[in-house]
């Protein structure tokens, strides 16, 4: 493995050398020999437009090269976030809290601290409804995602984490920007994963909150993205459009629903199906506490 110790240029020449390339074979019209020489050797650093030159050149993306910069490691972001993750599903409280004390530090900019924050807060609030976010903070986060233009992962993975402490108006209206918003980065395979994802759960808050119109939108968006591979995402969409038909009255028994649920665990898949049976339980007793 690549020492943390390497600079950009001596990385660039250790995983050049690792895939039996010469120089001569990744230069081109405008990015000689001698250009890429002396950024491997430290002399001089490359254009940004010739470093992703120099990168594609051997065959690499440029999150992959990012990632072996990074020594094959997550970043600290998305390594606390899976983290916090984890808790979440453990209903550990008082772990979330200790992180709540020092997440954020290595930002430079406050309000990526308090976003940051803030997400550890929501976590902890979906576990404990007594800990309170105030309406300044929601007011913060729907300030800051309204005002970004083209949303990255990041605002990707802040709006998926912190939707449940949202008005339904401002989620509507969030969820419909994000996807216009998203476009430029959604081909991106951890983008596109993340996407269904957050486009899933916020399906899930509108059938619970009897918004069977704008969760068919979101479904119908959801779908065009989907491929054979996408199991999870087609199984637990076509769950949910299950559930909608039953609370239309279109599936009048709810014996339905668990032979579906049924169906999935038989296929071998206990964890997709008691996924499933979580949601329609809570689904259905949200439905019928709004009725």
């Amino acid at each position: 493995m690549l020492g943390k110790s390497l600079k950009l240029g001596e990385l660039y020449k250790e995983l050049r050398m690792a895939r039996g390339l010469k120089l001569k074979d990744v230069a081109r019209d405008n990015l000689s020999v001698s250009q890429l020489s002396k950024f491997e050797n430290g002399q001089n650093m490359l254009a940004a437009d010739k470093l992703l030159l120099a990168i594609s050149g051997i065959h690499m993306t440029f999150s992959e090269f990012g990632h072996a910069l990074n020594n094959y490691k997550e970043s600290d972001f998305f390594k606390i976030g899976n983290k916090i993750v984890e808790l979440q599903s453990k209903r550990d409280i008082e772990s979330l809290k200790k992180i709540l004390d020092t997440y954020g530090d290595y930002e430079n900019f406050d309000t990526y601290n308090r976003l940051n924050r803030l997400v550890v807060r929501v976590a902890i609030h979906t576990l404990d409804p007594s800990y309170i976010i105030s309406d300044e903070d929601k007011e913060f986060l729907t300030t800051y995602l309204y005002n970004i233009e083209e949303w990255t992962e990041y605002e990707l993975n802040l709006f998926g984490n912190t939707m449940i402490i949202l008005s339904i108006e401002d989620l509507i209206f969030l969820g419909k920007a994000f996807i216009e918003r998203n476009k430029l980065y959604i081909s991106i395979p951890t983008n596109k994963k993340n996407a269904q994802i957050a486009l899933l759960n916020l399906i899930m808050i509108l059938i619970e909150s009897k918004e069977l119109y704008h969760a068919n939108y979101f479904i119908n968006y959801l779908e065009k993205l989907l491929t054979y591979q996408d199991m999870f995402i087609i199984v637990s969409l076509n769950f949910l459009k299950q559930m909608i038909a039953y609370l239309q009255g279109e599936i009048t028994d709810k014996s339905e629903l668990e032979h579906y649920i049924d169906m999935v665990e038989k296929l071998g898949n206990p964890t997709m199906a008691m996924f499933l049976r979580a949601n329609m339980e809570q689904l259905l007793r949200n439905f019928d506490s709004n009725k």
